[in-house]
């Protein structure tokens, strides 16, 4: 299960997230520049328009009025009565304090006016060219922000087929059943998907192939084995005919042990809750083992989260394979909540224990077929078990991990 932080969305979502704090941020600043440039304006507009009427002190009515239309200004007659005054900053007050006429400014819902007083006369003329830019701002804002939530949107979309992709990897990883279908993305994670299902679905086949193959062995074979021990059985003992029987008899072991590999490859595990001391005593009872002559264990009663037939002929192996190369009896099991071991004296491995643990290698010549290590390695290994080994003072030692 891949973590939160680990998440390919999770640092989309934390993407997007910071990208939207910094777009905010970045709006704000925006509107307060905007809101200092519109208070130096105001106070622009404001010098001007009294250097305007002071250089037309001398002149008439009309000649004012038309450089003050000219300028963008109009004499009105009295304030709008929602009109409020405009609060400036402290250093643009100041400076507007430093000329000729005493200015107010007021906003209504028509715009900006100005009261200059002068001689205890009061004249209001309205700013015909002031014009309001902050739509512009948030018109950008609302522009960035969609197309980052656009942007958000789309790159979530693409991304899905792998969340997807995981899950139903997950399914095939556990054994159950899939049916893919095929993405019409053309991105690259479109065309890893397709690729991965067609991987999978060549795999299905071949699978497919390899189990009636198998079973088809298994089946042509077990009839003439089961034939042939039933002759041996009905002839009289003579050398050749013990000797017979004892070939059909690994014949028919040898089956065993593949329909055993199969099921390990071909199935997916059915796991239960089941008493440890319950899988060792089957197991045992199999190999027609009796307790205290050939094994030593007691109080094995934990219970352990297993498939009961597989695991039961993993210790079967691993206890067969102690009981036929310890030279003495009993071999000793051993556990605890983290593993079981299973222990018997004897000589050192001839090979390294990895080539043991492989399918078909036997550590004598006769006896084995070299299939009981590999069966208990792939059992382990299905359980996201480990099976340890280790050789100390004269004693082998194979433990499984849990």
């Amino acid at each position: 299960m891949i973590s939160r932080r680990h998440s390919v969305f999770f640092k989309l979502h934390i993407f997007f997230a910071l990208a939207l704090i910094i777009l905010t941020l970045l709006f704000f600043s925006a509107l307060a520049e905007q809101e200092h440039q519109k208070y130096r304006r105001l106070v622009h507009r404001s010098m001007e328009l009294s250097q305007t009427l002071t250089s037309l002190k001398n002149h008439t009515c009309e000649s004012q009025n038309s450089s003050l239309m000219i300028a963008g200004f109009k004499e009105i007659k009295a304030l709008n009565r929602h009109a409020k005054e405009v609060t400036l900053p402290l250093q643009m007050k100041q400076t507007l304090q430093r000329t000729q006429l005493h200015v107010i400014i007021y906003q209504d819902e028509e715009g900006i006016s100005y009261a200059l007083i002068r001689d205890h006369c009061t004249m209001f003329y309205r700013d015909m060219s002031e014009k309001n830019t902050y739509y512009f701002v948030w018109l950008l804002f609302f522009t960035l922000f969609g197309g980052l939530v656009s942007m958000y949107l789309l790159l979530w979309r693409n991304l899905l087929p792998l969340k997807q992709l995981y899950e139903q990897i997950t399914l095939y990883g556990e054994g159950k059943e899939i049916h893919p279908s095929p993405n019409t993305g053309k991105d690259e994670i479109a065309l890893i998907s397709n690729a991965l299902f067609d991987a999978l679905e060549k795999q299905r086949r071949l699978k497919t192939s390899r189990e009636l193959f198998l079973r088809n062995i298994m089946h042509e074979l077990k009839t003439p084995i089961t034939k042939g021990k039933l002759i041996v059985e009905l002839e009289e003992e003579r050398p050749n005919i013990l000797l017979l029987g004892k070939l059909f008899s690994r014949l028919d072991h040898l089956v065993h042990q593949m329909a055993h590999v199969e099921k390990m490859h071909a199935f997916a595990l059915q796991r239960q809750e089941v008493n440890l001391n319950t899988l060792l005593t089957t197991a045992m009872e199999n190999l027609l083992l009796e307790e205290h002559t050939h094994v030593n264990f007691s109080g094995c009663n934990t219970p352990i989260n297993v498939d009961p037939n597989l695991f039961t002929s993993a210790l079967q192996n691993l206890l067969d394979n102690a009981v036929r190369h310890a030279t003495t009896l009993p071999v000793l099991v051993t556990w605890s909540n983290k593993n079981i071991c299973i222990q018997n004296s004897g000589e050192p491995l001839k090979r390294p224990v990895e080539e043991a643990l492989q399918a078909f290698v036997t550590e004598r010549g006769e006896g084995g077929l070299g299939l009981g290590l590999y069966i208990a390695q792939s059992v382990c290994e299905l359980h996201n078990f480990q099976l340890t080994y280790r050789y100390e003072e004269g004693i082998h030692t194979f433990c499984v991990e849990f």
